[in-house]
């Protein structure tokens, strides 16, 4: 029996979940990052303005949603003296597209109760409004001991154009991985979290670089929400995964021109395929070749430009009959 894992059919729209306008620090106006992203193919944008929950509906077109959502954060104050501060960066993308409110969240308090536990009495309140995503581990100067232990989380960023354009350091995968480890099954995004401070058009500009591909009934803010939460989603910086599926003990995998193709479990034990240029399209992988069965498994592929795609992980009943 055929277990579909990601379907190759209509409906699959081009999003950066991460975007700083001017509400916030950013150099262009939403009008402004709505028609550049139009014109570079994406459906949709969420503007993620620092402490600013703002709808935008008057962005919304047929082919274009503007997502009401926010980044809050938290940075370590509890010592003045120390030189470099953790920070926690958090997306708020709301189930209702109305959404403004944010009483629920007070800077000062996070920066004074520094550390998860905060993080996660502040998500379990606002569990029923909004999907929540952590950004950027390294940017943050975090690492397991800090997001580890957070809760109700969504996604996760695996790669943020920004960072990768300031520090050539925008991946986050392998943390991404630790959290699969720890059971935590959160969204992979890849994101801008553009500020355009340099012009669109030069090397130093950070749009367009990482994206999120959601596969939704429909161009809504409740319909998108509904497919991100359900997983119906990867993330990329360029190669497009068109379909995934498991049927006789074997998984297969179709995708634009790629190099590698890489089906991961949580350990070191990978099954991949290899060719020179980007020829590969296809590849099939046999289940019964993992020493054991696997507790998930995810698909990761990879062009000569070192772009790279990445699913969420499967659980085992999703691909066994």
């Amino acid at each position: 029996m055929k277990k579909q894992l990601i379907t190759n059919g209509d409906r699959w729209y081009k999003a950066n979940l991460h975007c700083h306008s001017t509400v916030s620090d950013g150099k262009m106006t939403v009008e402004a990052l709505a028609e550049a992203y139009r014109k570079e193919g994406y459906q949709i944008v969420a503007f993620t303005d620092h402490r600013k929950l703002i709808p935008h509906p008057e962005l919304n077109r047929e082919d274009f949603l503007a997502l009401t959502s926010v980044e809050l954060d938290g940075s370590d104050r509890r010592d003045e003296n120390k030189k470099y501060r953790p920070t926690y960066h958090l997306n708020f993308f709301a189930r209702k597209a109305d959404e403004t409110d944010l009483s629920f969240y007070d800077q000062d308090y996070m920066k004074k109760h520094y550390g998860p536990d905060a993080w996660n009495e502040l998500i379990a309140k606002v569990s029923d409004r909004f999907l929540v995503q952590y950004n950027h581990p390294r940017w943050s100067l975090q690492d397991i001991r800090d997001f580890g232990p957070l809760e109700g989380l969504w996604g996760f960023e695996v790669f943020n154009t920004g960072c990768e354009e300031v520090m050539l350091n925008g991946w986050g995968e392998e943390e991404y991985i630790q959290m699969l480890r720890e059971g935590k099954m959160l969204i992979p995004t890849a994101t801008d979290d553009n500020h355009d401070t340099h012009p669109i058009g030069e090397p130093k500009n950070d749009s367009f670089g990482g994206f999120t591909m959601i596969q939704a009934k429909a161009l809504t803010q409740e319909a998108v929400i509904a497919a991100m939460e359900k997983g119906d989603c990867y993330a990329s910086t360029g190669p497009v995964i068109k379909e995934l599926w498991a049927e006789d003990g074997v998984v297969h995998a179709e995708t634009s021109g790629v190099c590698c193709i890489c089906l991961r479990g949580p350990g070191y034990s990978t099954k991949h395929e290899r060719a020179h240029g980007d020829t590969l399209t296809h590849a099939e992988f046999e289940l019964s070749a993992f020493k054991e069965v696997p507790e998930f498994l995810y698909l990761e592929v990879a062009d000569t430009y070192g772009k790279k795609a990445i699913t969420r992980a499967f659980l085992q009943q999703e691909w066994e009959e």
